[in-house]
C-alpha cells in the first residue's frame, strides 16, 4: 500500500454530485487523492490533514462562486493552484479567473487525460 503522504491531495469543488464523484474517479485513476466538497464554503471550513496540490474548482455553485473562492484565497496569500471548470463559457469570467492565476479553464465536459495532464505539471509537492 503506498504511503499516503505520497499520494497527492487535490481538492475538488463542484455542487453538482454526479461531476463530483466522476472528478473524483478520475483522480483516482490518475493517481490522486481526492477531497471531495459540495461548496466553496465546506471547503472553507474543512479541515484538511495535508494541503492539496491543487483546487479544482467549479465557476457557478449554489452559494460563493469559484470565482469568489478564488479572489478569498489569494487575498488571505494562497498560491494554491486552481484549474477552473465550467458548463458556460464566458469571456468575461474567464479573464478575471486568469488575472488571478488560475493554472487553467476548461470547459464541461472535458477530456480526462486533460485534467490529469494539468495536474502532472504540478509536481508533488504542494504549491500553498
Amino acid at each position: 500500500m503506498p504511503d499516503e503522504a505520497a499520494v497527492p491531495l487535490v481538492a475538488v469543488v463542484e455542487d453538482d454530485d454526479p461531476s463530483r464523484a466522476a472528478i473524483g474517479r478520475i483522480l483516482q485513476a490518475g493517481g490522486f487523492e481526492p477531497a471531495l466538497f459540495s461548496s466553496a464554503e465546506a471547503f472553507m471550513a474543512a479541515p484538511l490533514r495535508r494541503r492539496p496540490v491543487c483546487l479544482v474548482l467549479d465557476v457557478h455553485l449554489g452559494g460563493k462562486s469559484g470565482i469568489e473562492l478564488q479572489g478569498d484565497l489569494r487575498r488571505a496569500g494562497s498560491v494554491l493552484p486552481i484549474i477552473f471548470t465550467t458548463g458556460h463559457h464566458g469571456d468575461v469570467i474567464r479573464r478575471r479567473a486568469e488575472q488571478n492565476g488560475c493554472l487553467a479553464f476548461l470547459l464541461k465536459p472535458f477530456n480526462a487525460e486533460t485534467l490529469l495532464a494539468l495536474l502532472r505539471t504540478i509536481g508533488r509537492e504542494p504549491a500553498c
